[in-house]
């Protein structure tokens, strides 16, 4: 007689890119360099001579003292609020130097310089930057289109483009703006990472891994480059270098949870239980409060056959989450495995208004037909499942079980034979 078997799912929607869209440094830390900043302030169209303090935050800047220039420039800002060109290089230096806190204030000092040099393409870059970044992309369009209408061979222009026509999700046309500035600029490790997340947009990722292979290459410090290629060679089923490429990047931000979801994820996949769970554990510890890291958590722990903790996990989980589909299906599955038929059937059908597509939560909620004896509704179910992920052979040898259970022993036997096929 043939058996039905159920599906657990781990919790894979951790499993994403870390675009980075303007590749600007966190809030306090230093990752332009002073002088390249100062040489993108020089190209401005200034028409002032800028006063003595403006040096004095110039030097502070390449001397690597970021917070002491901005400060400088903030206060020579308040002492001239007439002087637009001081007011750009302050929006500048917080675009370039600040977190996502100070996007803002930096449009707010960008944006009067657009308009009283509007032809001046730099200008019109910085300030198409600032609206990427501030949840404008739309608008940053207008100013990049406007930019190389004045200068067309702009290389920044390009890259600018690029990147905001990604934050629009057009990743086709984003792609020939990257690979137009690529073709000056072969060696830059930005615009290789930004073609990975352009092909891998577009579904091209093995691709996407070579072009991230060369970014990380060229850019061997940087945590979400190799967190990139890692995802990328994942999803091409190259588990061991995924994971060399993703533990790299853990070395690099150790304090990234969603890293370490990830390397969790690759581990659990690798059939390294328990380092998953150390790897989920870790990740737990950064964001207690984060239902998708408890919830994979859960998964490993399941894994792991520890049944009470999993159990536990999921609770939580599911008390910050209550209408997370992946969540609802591990848990009916453990309440399935304890026999309580009736009170997981419950969990997959709530998981299944919310993603009646799940081919996990299908087959569970199958399975729980089955158990109950509720064979026709199982058949069903499974058939739905099956239309999901038609090369599933599990879900084909479950249906021949409910055909074998419903007396139909013919249907049984060509099912069976269609799953050895499969």
């Amino acid at each position: 007689m043939g058996s039905v078997r159920v599906k657990y799912r781990g919790q894979q929607a951790h499993f994403r890119e870390e675009t980075a869209m303007t590749g600007a440094a966190t809030s306090g830390s230093a990752r332009v360099s002073g002088i390249g900043l100062l040489t993108d302030l020089a190209a401005f169209p200034w028409h002032e001579r800028p006063p003595f303090g403006w040096w004095a935050a110039a030097l502070a800047l390449i001397a690597g003292r970021v917070a002491q220039a901005v400060d400088r420039c903030r206060a020579l800002v308040t002492a001239h609020p007439e002087r637009l060109d001081l007011r750009a290089r302050l929006g500048v230096m917080l675009l370039q130097t600040g977190g996502d806190s100070v996007v803002q204030e930096a449009v707010d000092h960008l944006a009067p310089a657009v308009k009283r040099d509007p032809d001046h393409p730099h200008l019109r870059r910085w300030l198409a930057e600032a609206l990427v970044r501030s949840g404008m992309p739309e608008a940053a369009i207008a100013h990049l289109d406007a930019g190389l209408r004045v200068n067309p061979g702009l290389p920044d222009l390009w890259v600018t483009k690029g990147r905001t026509l990604l934050a629009l999700g057009r990743p086709e046309e984003a792609l020939v703006f990257i690979d137009g500035a690529l073709a000056g600029r072969p060696r830059s490790g930005t615009l290789w990472n930004l073609r990975g997340l352009c092909l891998n947009e577009l579904g091209r990722l093995q691709e996407a891994a070579d072009a991230y292979r060369r970014a990380a290459r060229l850019l061997r410090t940087d945590g979400a480059v190799w967190a990139n290629l890692g995802l990328a060679l994942q999803k091409t089923g190259q588990t061991a270098e995924a994971l060399r490429a993703l533990l790299r990047a853990v070395r690099l931000r150790p304090s990234d949870p969603t890293l370490l979801n990830n390397v969790g994820y690759t581990l659990l996949r690798a059939g390294r239980t328990r380092e998953a769970i150390e790897s989920y554990r870790q990740a737990s510890a950064l964001e207690p409060d984060s239902p998708l890291t408890l919830g994979n958590l859960a998964a490993a722990l399941f894994e792991g056959g520890m049944m009470a903790e999993a159990t536990a996990l999921l609770d939580a989980a599911l008390q910050k989450a209550p209408g997370d589909p992946t969540l609802l299906n591990n848990k009916g599955h453990l309440l399935l495995k304890a026999g309580q038929y009736r009170e997981a059937l419950a969990c997959f059908e709530e998981a299944l208004k919310r993603a009646p597509d799940d081919p996990a939560a299908l087959a569970n909620q199958a399975a729980c037909y089955f158990a109950l004896g509720r064979y026709e509704q199982a058949l069903n179910a499974y058939r739905l499942a099956v239309a999901t992920e038609p090369h599933n052979k599990q879900y084909l040898w479950s249906i021949g079980a409910c055909l074998e259970r419903l007396g139909r022993a013919e249907e049984a036997l060509q099912t069976y034979n269609q799953a050895l096929g499969a």
